[in-house]
């Protein structure tokens, strides 16, 4: 009996450590990087672009060498269809391995895509629980998305790493898919997302953010209007402004290092307007002036102006949204519904017509608190510094 009850027990064990028996090998799948899609204005069809990876040259960069010769460490593939389902099945024919669109870090939406309607993408996406709502949705700005995502990017490894870190180091914009669908599905806000856009020099740069009318994008906001609006979603702030004294011609560049911002909804008659309380803090980058920061008398003048400043980027970026594109990215429709539920009710249907009237009002906080290791610069004379 106990020999019979050790054969059972070793059997059992046997059985637990067969390991996993749904296993695919390295060499039965596709992982793919990076997807991009675009709309061909000639011909009405949808353009699918995946990047695949290649397994044995991963980690070598975007370019390896073999035989003497360049080669890529991702196989390319592009085709066409009617409808998004078309043109993916067409993709995934020209594949020996099963697809694994669970490593995708980006999806890149091309400009005439994302002004026509993004729904049929987004549904596409939805439906297939492999793919992660952690992944990226970036637009291209005034281009394809597939002549974007083809730049050439020698500083980091793989494409879709060089897009994702842009995003996380230097503008943090709210990009995910998760973000994207929470904000179009939500009450009182509209969707953003991350927009990359080619240089002069024909670079990769992240310098916008791509408003949204639900699944249809609208307009772009830039540079500090578009670290604004960014802040009003709780992100950090990466940019600098110039400031200056009235009776100075050259300016002093200043690094925004903290950007918060409180937003108050008061009610008056059944009509909402906004109070934004700001603290913005910053230092001292370049001095073009002969000014002397270190002087308590100057710094005082220059955060006024640093006040200043702050003040109209957001004033402008409210005359972009309420004006220009009529769509409520900063979500203002939200904070009336989380503070006021009952008055959101009687105007969310007539929001759209409310939001670009209602009075938004800036009080500003701002501080320079770092002006380098010297005020006025080391090349002035004592007799040129203005005190």
């Amino acid at each position: 009996m106990r020999k019979m009850s050790q054969l059972m027990t070793y059997t059992m064990i046997l059985i637990l450590l067969t390991g996993c028996w749904d296993r695919k090998e390295i060499n039965d799948i596709a992982i793919i990087q990076l997807s991009a899609f675009d709309l061909m204005a000639d011909t009405g069809k949808y353009r699918g672009y995946v990047q695949i990876a290649i397994p044995k040259s991963i980690g070598a960069g975007q370019l390896t060498t073999s035989g003497g010769t360049q080669q890529k460490t991702y196989m390319p593939l592009v085709d066409y269809g009617d409808n998004m389902e078309a043109m993916t099945v067409k993709l995934e024919r020209k594949l020996s391995r099963d697809v694994l669109p669970s490593h995708r870090r980006i999806f890149m939406v091309g400009e005439s895509l994302a002004r026509q309607n993004m729904a049929p993408l987004l549904d596409l996406i939805s439906r297939n629980p492999k793919n992660r709502l952690r992944t990226y949705l970036v637009i291209a700005r005034d281009t394809d998305a597939k002549s974007l995502v083809e730049t050439e990017y020698p500083l980091e490894a793989t494409k879709e790493e060089a897009l994702r870190e842009i995003i996380v180091r230097k503008m943090v914009v709210p990009s995910m898919l998760r973000n994207f669908y929470a904000s179009s599905a939500a009450t009182g806000i509209e969707p953003i997302a991350a927009a990359f856009s080619k240089d002069k020099d024909g670079k990769i740069l992240l310098n916008s953010v791509a408003l949204f009318n639900r699944t249809a994008l609208v307009g772009y906001v830039d540079d500090m209007q578009a670290v604004a609006l960014t802040s009003l979603l709780g992100k950090k702030p990466f940019g600098d402004v110039e400031v200056a004294l009235p009776d100075q011609k050259n300016k002093l560049s200043v690094r925004v290092t903290t950007l918060n911002v409180k937003k108050r909804v008061e009610i008056s008659g059944e009509q909402p307007h906004f109070i934004m309380d700001i603290t913005a803090t910053g230092r001292i980058m370049d001095n073009n002036s002969n000014l002397d920061p270190s002087d308590p008398a100057i710094m005082e003048k220059l955060n006024a102006s640093f006040q200043e400043q702050i003040t109209k980027i957001y004033q402008k970026l409210f005359h972009t949204l309420q004006t220009t594109y009529k769509t409520d990215n900063a979500g203002l429709g939200q904070s009336v519904y989380r503070k006021y539920p009952k008055l959101w009710k009687k105007i969310e249907k007539d929001w759209e017509t409310i939001f670009p009237e209602v009075d938004v009002q800036f009080k500003v906080a701002a501080n320079i608190y770092q002006i380098g290791v010297q005020g006025a610069p080391y090349y002035l004379r004592e007799d040129e510094i203005s005190q």
